[in-house]
């Protein structure tokens, strides 16, 4: 085990991103990490990075582990070039800058900065998208880290660039954890997927094979955490039709059976509120917990055009 992860939670201003997350990373995992927008994806990333705390929660690394991130923005110095942003980076690890001149070079060939557009000592700026993620990633790899962060590495990518970057994963000797949107990228480099979502009672879930296993799986799971609800709902309205029981049955009633009927309540609750994500349709935004602000409303809306009629009595609520 590189590192574990253990109950983190992480709150921007007043919403929670997520919260009591736990995972470990073993070596040579290649872990996929997915979600909704907004989950807390690139911040999770950006704490496995040590970029940002969390705000509970702990990790526990082994000794001596490196870690290299590559944000989702490439971003280099003014006026750097190929040569210059490697030499920086190997300086990490060299013992002096003629060690690190060497490593740059080396680098430079390995990652196929020869010449023409690609040229080593040619502005940065001049580079294509996909030429600065790798030669990002050609940094965070001088740095020799056990552990690499990639977030949305194939954006601005060419089918011959995410080809090569999947053959570098997969021959990786460290472990990987990337966000990725794409699900042939994901199918063919990850060993684990894990999806980060409200879904989840503990706001991951992670499993050990490719996307199409994660599927699977998820799905088994959803079905079982509906069926679950189903059954506490059945229990909730007997607990309920209890309750509601006359005065001179009140006074009879267990305490602890009160108590264990309002927990049974909470928890109810919860689950319709994680099963709500599965399903548009069912998403109920007042039990979710986030505070949405209605930005247009229109109602019975008609237009017409050139004397045709295009739409009539159309609502909408954005």
């Amino acid at each position: 085990m590189l590192l574990q992860a253990r109950e983190l939670s992480k709150v921007f201003d007043t919403r929670t991103l997520f919260k009591g997350v736990s995972f470990s990373i073993n070596e040579r995992d290649r872990i996929g990490l997915i979600g909704p927008n907004g989950s807390g994806k690139s911040t999770l990333l950006a704490l496995l990075a040590g970029q940002l705390e969390p705000d509970e929660g702990e990790f526990i690394a082994r000794q001596n582990v490196r870690a290299a991130y590559v944000r989702q923005r490439d971003e280099f110095p003014e006026g750097a070039t190929a040569r210059s942003v490697l030499e920086a980076a190997a300086m990490a690890t060299a013992h002096d800058p003629h060690e690190a001149e060497i490593a740059a070079a080396v680098q430079l060939d390995r990652y196929g900065f020869e010449g023409g557009d690609h040229s080593p000592d040619a502005p940065v700026e001049r580079l294509s998208g996909g030429w600065k993620k790798r030669l990002a990633i050609a940094a965070a790899m001088l740095v020799e880290p056990d552990l690499l962060l990639l977030d949305e590495p194939t954006n601005h990518l060419d089918l011959e660039a995410i080809l090569w970057l999947e053959d570098l994963l997969v021959g990786f000797r460290g472990a990987v954890v990337f966000i990725t949107h794409d699900r042939f990228f994901l199918e063919r480099v990850a060993t684990r997927v894990g999806e980060l979502s409200r879904q989840y009672a503990n706001g991951l879930f992670l499993i050990d094979g490719n996307y199409s296993e994660f599927l699977r799986r998820r799905e088994e799971f959803l079905e079982g955490q509906a069926r679950q609800q189903q059954a506490l709902a059945n229990t909730v309205r007997r607990d309920i039709e209890w309750l509601g029981r006359g005065a001179q049955a009140r006074r009879t009633k267990s305490k602890a059976r009160i108590e264990d009927a309002a927990e049974r309540m909470e928890e109810l609750a919860e689950l319709k509120t994680r099963n709500a994500g599965v399903k548009a349709a069912d998403i109920e935004f007042a039990g979710t917990g986030r505070k949405t602000r209605k930005l247009l409303s229109a109602e019975g809306i008609a237009q017409s055009m050139g004397g045709r009629e295009l739409f009539s009595d159309v609502s909408v609520v954005l």
